[in-house]
């Protein structure tokens, strides 16, 4: 689930060893992740766009591609089902683990998040290159585990059940959840999905690297261990966080709902509580 920079270091060179730049930034910040690749990543690092690789045919950001189109789109960059992916971003651990759920969701059995992200590649004496990636065609296939993804419907019907097996966790900065703070997103309004909690995605790591399992069974200790944990955010980023910490602890219980408050907020003049 989590390399360290020097280990990336000792095996860059590895044929099976595919890098992945994941760097993602919300609509409101000004930057330009492909751009800041193209600048400077990883030597041989491919440059995975969220919001390229994914379902053009919703109004949804950036939500999960179909398998078909995964395939079609991983096997453009050149990756097998028998690499071993390291999954980083420029921020620490900040967008990788939605690239990382994407893949293990997909049946990917080696895909792990660089710890500390092109921070601690640069601690460790790791060098950037601007070269352009080589990239050799491949053949990708997935194996679709289907529990670890949760729709609008299947969580709605879930919460209109009251199912006390079931709590959503909200990965967003508290100002946003608790409605004070404004949506990054133009036309989506504040708020927070009925009987969600909010456990900030910035809880699992420290200055971009991930806490400890310890740590982070001391997070989630006050969830009861039968519980199904929905993880959410704003549009199916930061969910990934709270995905990615929980099965770092071993805990398997849990799926990511894809639209998160954006889809939610958007349909909820069709739903009751």
């Amino acid at each position: 689930m989590i390399k360290k920079a020097l280990w990336l270091k000792k095996n860059l060179y590895k044929k099976n060893i595919k890098i992945i730049d994941a760097s993602w930034y919300l609509p409101n910040v000004n930057r330009n992740a492909y751009k800041e690749y193209k600048n400077g990543h990883i030597e041989n690092a491919l440059f995975f766009d969220i919001d390229k690789i994914c379902d053009k045919k919703t109004h949804l950001p950036h939500m999960l591609p179909s398998a078909k189109k995964f395939e079609k789109e991983i096997s453009k960059l050149g990756i097998n089902k028998k690499d071993i992916i390291i999954i980083y971003c420029k921020e620490g651990i900040l967008s990788s683990p939605r690239v990382w759920w994407s893949f293990y969701l997909y049946g990917h059995k080696e895909v792990y998040v660089l710890d500390g992200g092109l921070k601690a590649w640069k601690l460790a004496g790791g060098k950037l290159t601007s070269k352009k990636t080589i990239i050799e065609s491949a053949n990708y296939k997935c194996n679709v585990k289907k529990d670890k993804i949760t729709d609008y419907y299947k969580l709605n019907i879930f919460l209109k059940q009251d199912n006390p097996n079931l709590t959503v966790i909200d990965a967003r900065p508290e100002l946003r959840f608790l409605k004070i703070e404004p949506e990054p997103r133009k036309n989506i309004g504040k708020g927070n999905i009925p009987k969600s909690i909010n456990y900030p995605s910035t809880l699992f790591d420290i200055k971009g690297f991930l806490k400890t399992k310890t740590e982070i069974k001391k997070i989630f200790s006050k969830i009861k261990k039968n519980k199904h944990i929905v993880c959410s955010c704003g549009s199916g980023v930061a969910a990934c966080n709270i995905a990615m910490s929980l099965n770092y602890i071993g805990k398997k219980n849990w799926s990511v709902y894809d639209g998160s408050w954006t889809e939610w907020y958007l349909n909820k003049k069709n739903y009751s509580l």
